[in-house]
């Protein structure tokens, strides 16, 4: 398997054993990649988006620099916000761990490692951090 098949079956795989099927939420979700250099992408991306709340959660890895970003977008008029998921997360008092720790510990199921890092701190302590802040009836 392929490290782009790798990142996307882990980060799907683990969303729907944490949040089930997307589609029964409302949520989306998109795999994006770079173009390949030297038979692998530079950088892969995952995002969860609520359409309805305005909000996306992007998991991005960078291949060559081998980081990993996990960030909060926020559409904000004018423009988006990003906030790093690992920043709030510390600031809450979630985690010590980030993502530099999880490359550094991941081994063979780092992109497991990471999604569950990071779906299981979501599901333990901001459920809705994608739904809308209100209601438009």
């Amino acid at each position: 398997m392929g490290i782009t098949a790798e990142y996307q079956s882990a980060f799907t795989s683990s969303f729907q054993e944490f949040f089930g099927n997307a589609k029964d939420i409302g949520w989306e979700l998109y795999h994006l990649s770079s173009e390949p250099d030297n038979d692998f992408p530079s950088w892969l991306t995952f995002t969860i988006r609520n359409p309805l709340g305005g909000r996306a959660i992007v998991f991005r890895y960078h291949h060559l620099e081998n980081k990993f970003y996990a960030h909060l977008k926020v559409q904000v008029i004018p423009g988006e916000e990003n906030w790093s998921l690992d920043q709030l997360f510390h600031k809450k008092g979630y985690t010590d761990l980030d993502a530099d720790d999880i490359l550094s510990s991941g081994g063979e199921w780092l992109f497991h490692s990471l999604a569950r890092h990071y779906f299981g701190i979501i599901i333990s302590f901001c459920p809705r951090i994608l739904e809308p802040d209100y209601f438009l009836d």
